[in-house]
């Protein structure tokens, strides 16, 4: 390389870059053309020249990708050094730039992960940024995983389960929402270990704890090369097996983004939300709009339900719809009347038998009201999940409200008792104030942050 160049470089002179370029139009080709060797972008890579880098991600992206001697990349560089910021840049650019394979197949992301506390806040941000770098691994078919048990790194290795835990759509398109999880924490190295085996060869009970707490789907079966399942290797070094609830010891690292992922265990809700929003993640528009039409439909047949029951409604002669046919009477009501049950009678109340009110007994009308009210909640709810994700979703959360209120209307009045108009109205009201009340409780916490800040 051209020393004038070198010294450019170093001191992040931009200038002096371009009066070389008019000097010799072609001085990066000369580079170029040498299959590993430190370009301008690897030299300001480790001095941490920002300028300069970004200067030169634009004149010769390919250097960004280029290995030198050493087989390293710039992006390697910068993270060796502990050039944060001009890894986050280079990231910004191009986050495929933490995916290039350098010496023993380690990438960028690899570097991070054993490079120590230092660089959590870091790993996260790569992790956020390009979520199949986890996919990775090294000639020696280790992942990020392995690679933080094996340099006795921790915390990186907490922030890795915790970022699997929470991960809310696969960097892949996967069979099922678990498949991307189960690959990485049950992934094999050269000798078959899982991250399972390395930790228990290597007496890290902390990182056993975790995993077998982590709620992720382990293969605590798996058997390495010499056959020994994690257990096995456990009780060969005659130490104690661990407890599946047991969980690592809480952080105290300060930075919210950090904490997120960190050592926290995942409760059950929490996991089905995440797994919820895997499953939405993964279907197309096309499977959306299919399934929201389905849903259309049984929403409109729940609904058209509470307005027209079964059997139909009670009409101003207190007498359902009959035919007369000598000697037979046929009514739109089959179901026995269970009036001289009074412990029925004072669950459900006695049949009013007023106009406008359904046919049906209070036992049967509380079947039929817990099938179609199961099914119209759970209609809502299934619309509400896939309409989350795009924009215009809260214009229309005012017309499923009213939906809502307008349901709970209908089966006050059509309930044949007392107590169910009651219960039903009780519904009404406090379908009616929740979203309200919820509402102001945001606007009031809305409030006290802003005072604070």
């Amino acid at each position: 390389m051209d020393p004038r160049l070198r010294d450019a470089t170093e001191t992040g002179k931009i200038d002096g870059l371009r009066v070389l370029i008019r000097e010799d139009p072609y001085i990066f080709e000369h580079i170029d053309k040498i299959p590993f060797a430190d370009t301008p972008l690897h030299i300001a890579a480790k001095e941490g020249q920002i300028e300069f880098a970004m200067e030169m991600m634009n004149l010769k992206p390919s250097f960004a990708r280029k290995l030198n001697p050493d087989g390293l990349s710039p992006m390697h560089l910068a993270v060796a050094n502990g050039k944060t910021e001009l890894v986050l840049r280079l990231l910004q650019t191009d986050k495929d730039l933490v995916l290039v394979k350098g010496t023993e197949g380690k990438t960028p992301f690899h570097c991070v992960v054993t490079m120590g506390n230092s660089q959590s806040q870091l790993l996260v941000e790569v992790l956020e940024a390009c979520p199949e770098c986890i996919e990775d691994v090294t000639v020696r078919n280790e992942t990020a995983l392995h690679l933080a048990l094996i340099k006795e790194q921790m915390k990186a290795f907490n922030i890795l389960i915790g970022w699997l835990q929470r991960l809310q759509m696969s960097p892949d398109t996967p069979r099922s929402i678990l498949a991307f999880e189960k690959k990485i924490v049950n992934w094999k190295d050269k000798d078959n270990n899982t991250v399972l085996h390395i930790a228990a060869k290597r007496g890290q009970d902390e990182a056993l704890k975790l995993l077998l707490d982590s709620q992720l789907w382990l293969e605590v079966k798996a058997k390495n090369s010499e056959g020994l399942t994690a257990l096995q290797i456990i009780e060969k070094a005659e130490r104690p097996s661990m407890d599946i609830n047991m969980s690592g010891k809480d952080d105290d690292d300060d930075d919210p983004k950090i904490k997120q992922y960190l050592k926290k265990k995942v409760n059950f809700f929490r996991r089905i939300k995440v797994l919820a929003d895997r499953l939405k993640n993964t279907m197309s528009v096309e499977v959306i709009n299919t399934m929201l039409v389905v849903t259309a439909l049984v929403l409109t047949a729940t609904y058209q339900s509470s307005l027209s029951p079964p059997g139909g409604v009670w009409q101003d002669s207190s007498e359902p719809n009959t035919t007369t046919i000598p000697n037979i009477t046929v009514t739109n009501h089959f179901l026995p009347d269970n009036n001289n049950n009074s412990i029925l009678n004072f669950i459900y109340g006695l049949e009013s038998k007023k106009p406008g009110t359904t046919v049906m007994n209070p036992q049967w009308f509380g079947l039929f009201w817990f099938l179609n009210f199961a099914t119209f909640v759970l209609s809502i709810f299934l619309t509400v999940f896939l309409l989350l994700k795009f924009r215009l979703f809260v214009i229309l959360l005012i017309p499923l409200y009213l939906l809502v209120i307008s349901y709970f209307c209908s089966m006050t009045v059509l309930s044949p008792s007392t107590p169910w108009s009651i219960w039903n109205l009780c519904l009404l009201i406090i379908f009616e104030i929740l979203p309200l009340f919820t509402l102001l409780v945001l606007l009031y916490a809305g409030i006290q942050i802003t005072e604070r800040f």
